[in-house]
Order: C-alpha cells, then structure tokens, then sequence
C-alpha cells in the first residue's frame, strides 16, 4: 500500500529566522532602555518626551546637524567593523585603539612623503598606507597567538599603549612641523590638497565647517564587502566554523591560524580607516590633540548592531544622534549631559541580554521544527 506523507509545516530558511529575531531582539532593547532611561529622567525632574525630542530635533533641525551626526558616525562604522570582523572568528580585537593611531602615522608620512603624486593619486596612496598600517599592527598580535598562544586581549592592550607614545614620538621627532622662524609646532606639516578626501556636504547644501566627505560612501563599501566576506567567501565560513567551535574546525580541516590571521589583517586593515575623517576630512594634518577612544566605541557599536554589517551603519548613526545631542541637553533641560553615556550604556546592555534571550527561544523553535520534518510518516 502507498505511503501517504502527512503535512508539515513550511520552514523557513534560518537566515530568515534569525534575521527576524535580531530585529525583533533590538527594536525590544531599545523600548526598554527608552523606559528605564524614563524612569531617570523623571528622577532629574523632567519630562522624558521633552528630553528625547531634544535629542532627536537636535540631530535632525537641518540638513547641517545631519551632516554632523553622519560626521560622528563615519568612523565608527570602521571601527565597529573592525571589532566584528575578528568577532565572528571567536577573537577579541581589543587593539584596534592602536591600529588606527599607527594608521593615522603612516597615512601622514605618506601624504608628506608622496607629494609629488598628482591629482588623487597621493589621497588613495595616503589611505593605503593607513590600512597598511593597521595591517602591520594588527599582525603582531595575530602571530603571537597563533605561534605562542598568546591571548589577543593581553597583547592588543599593550599595543595600544605603545602605539600612543609612537605617535607621540613622531610628532615630535621625524614629523615635526618646523615653521618660518623657527618656531616649532607639535604637529605636522598641511597635506596637500589632492591628499584630503573631497567633500560631499555641499552637495547637500552644507556648511564647510560639517566636513563629510565621501569616506561615509567607503564606509558603506567596506560594509558590503565584510558582508560578502562572512556570508558568501570561504573565509567568513571558516571564520564561523572557528567562531563556533575550533576543535571540530580543526577537525574539519580548516586551519585554525591561518584563519585567525587573516581576520586580524582584515581587521587592521579597517582599523586603519578610522582616523581618516580627522586626518584627510577635518584637519588636514596630524595635530597633537588626535581623537581617542574611536577603537573602544566601536566596540560598543559593533555590539549594538548585532556584528552584522547593515545593523552596524545603523547603530553608527544612532550613536552619532546620541552625541550630537549631549550639548542640547545641557542647553533646553535640566538633564546633564552624562545622561547620554548612561543611555548608551543601558542600550548596549539591554540589547546583548535581550538578544541572548531571543536567539534561545529561536534556537528552540528551529530544534522543534526539524525533528517535525525528520519525523517519518507511518504507512496508511
């Protein structure tokens, strides 16, 4: 007699359903950092519709306060995919504080050294020379661990602080600027123009003093390329194997080192990146007063968004429209400005337990709905 196969349910692809639970896990977080940054709020004396609609009105009054909360977010995109890249193969880039800062030395003694280049050609050798020197950087701490085991956050940490006094070394050694006179400056020389990364705000009708350039587009570039690299190359698929269980990658075949290598120079070459909105963008050379702290906020994003590239871009901006708001809150509220630092830190924190949470319960459902389709109808 035929066998007649009882009906299952459809399921759906995993990607699907894991795309839906992080969605689904951050829009949670974010209602309930939004209430219990309410509940402080309240605890100051204030409104929390009027203090969030002064965050928000601040950052988007005008095309020039979106320039700048674009501004803020287009080194953090890097910086957050940076962490990402190296997360997904189970490793901790802490060093990408370093990375950038020794990207932003080579980056300036190519604009310096290069200057005879014409036309762009000195701007993409100055950017190549920034993700070189990431690159460089990044690999000293990926060959100590895969040669001596040395765990990448010990390592990385200490880079960053000898990466701190190396630029401080150069700004006052090989890269001094020298003015007429005699006077010295501890920054370097102004690049020339080709090597700064052209403007795009006035496109948009901008002010000059926004300084977005089209480092946001190369930013949405390396965006898709970490994608592709994860989701359809060889590497993102060892990366995960190696992420997820190194044993059974090694098992498999796959060589743990020279993944975890290659994730560390993808990762430096990003970190190499960040400073460049300060470098080729804002200042025009190396001042002495360099922005910090990129490589760690990037860590905070790159959580935020889930380490999945579209979601970092969107976390990046988020986290611009935070900081573009800390000064309206001290101007229009009694809120002190720290307010945005503590939102910042329950977002994040709300969005990792959340998640955890939601990927179980997903995990669970996939579980079930694989043992409803393996299961084998009985003959009728």
């Amino acid at each position: 007699m035929a066998t007649v196969a009882a009906p299952v349910e459809k399921v759906r692809p995993p990607w699907v359903s894991n795309l839906g639970g992080q969605l689904f896990s951050v829009l949670l977080a974010f209602v309930v950092a939004l209430f219990i940054g309410a509940l402080i709020i309240i605890g100051y004396g204030e409104n929390p519709l009027t203090v969030y609609g002064t965050l928000v009105r601040f950052a988007f009054k005008d095309v020039d306060s979106f320039g700048y909360v674009l501004q803020i977010a287009t080194p953090l995109i890097f910086s957050a995919l940076a962490i990402a890249v190296c997360f997904k193969g189970g490793l901790f880039n802490i060093g990408v504080e370093g990375q950038y800062l020794v990207g932003m030395l080579t980056a300036s003694w190519a604009a310096l050294t290069f200057d005879f280049l014409p036309g762009p050609l000195l701007m993409w050798t100055a950017l190549l020379f920034a993700m070189l020197g990431g690159m460089i950087w990044a690999a000293i701490p990926a060959v100590l661990k895969v040669k001596t085991g040395a765990h990448e956050v010990v390592t990385t940490i200490m880079l960053n602080g000898i990466a701190v006094n190396l630029l401080g070394w150069a700004l006052n050694g090989p890269l001094k600027y020298r003015q007429e006179g005699g006077q010295v400056a501890a920054r370097t020389a102004n690049f020339k123009d080709n090597a700064l990364v052209p403007d795009l705000g006035h496109l948009f009708g901008m002010r000059e003093s926004v300084h977005l350039s089209w480092l946001l587009p190369l930013g949405f570039v390396a965006a898709a390329i970490v994608w592709f690299v994860i989701r359809r190359m060889r590497l993102g698929y060892e990366a995960r194997a190696v992420g997820s269980t190194p044993g059974s990658a090694r098992a498999g075949g796959i060589s743990v080192g020279a993944v975890q290598i290659k994730l560390f120079m993808l990762s430096g070459a990003l970190a190499g990146l960040i400073g460049m909105q300060q470098l080729l963008a804002d200042k025009g050379y190396l001042p002495v007063n360099f922005v910090s702290q990129l490589g760690f906020t990037g860590i905070a994003v790159a959580f935020l968004g889930q380490n999945n590239p579209v979601g970092i871009v969107a976390a990046s901006v988020v986290w611009g429209v935070l900081s573009r708001g800390e000064s309206a809150l001290q101007l229009e509220t009694d809120v002190p400005r720290e307010f945005v630092i503590i939102l910042q830190g329950i977002l994040i924190l709300s969005v990792m337990v959340i998640y955890q949470i939601t990927r179980r319960r997903l995990a669970r459902r996939q579980l079930q709905a694989a043992a409803v389709v393996e299961q084998v109808p009985e003959a009728a």
